[in-house]
């Protein structure tokens, strides 16, 4: 996350959901007490965080990351589970 002029400026995540089949990208910003997600294609969505101890930005990366797929699920109104959870036919 880069701070510029005391404003938090939003960092870029970029990444393939085996699940939709195609590469997600949008941004997120954290500010602490919650995550920030946003896509130009799928929108935006936040969620409070209870991160427990130290700040990890790792977690903060995953968690962004699980925001934005979700998100964009939500909007290509794809399940949740994985594709192989299908039955054989």
């Amino acid at each position: 996350m880069s701070e510029s002029n005391g404003y938090m400026t939003p960092d870029q995540i970029s990444f393939y959901d085996e699940t939709l089949g195609k590469q997600i990208e949008g941004s997120y910003r954290y500010d602490g007490k919650a995550i920030h997600v946003a896509s130009q294609v799928y929108g935006a969505k936040s969620a409070r965080t209870s991160f427990a101890g130290p700040f990890h930005q790792t977690a903060v990366d995953l968690f962004a990351q699980k925001l934005l797929s979700e998100l964009a699920r939500d909007a290509e109104k794809v399940p949740a589970e994985s594709h192989s959870s299908k039955k054989a036919a």
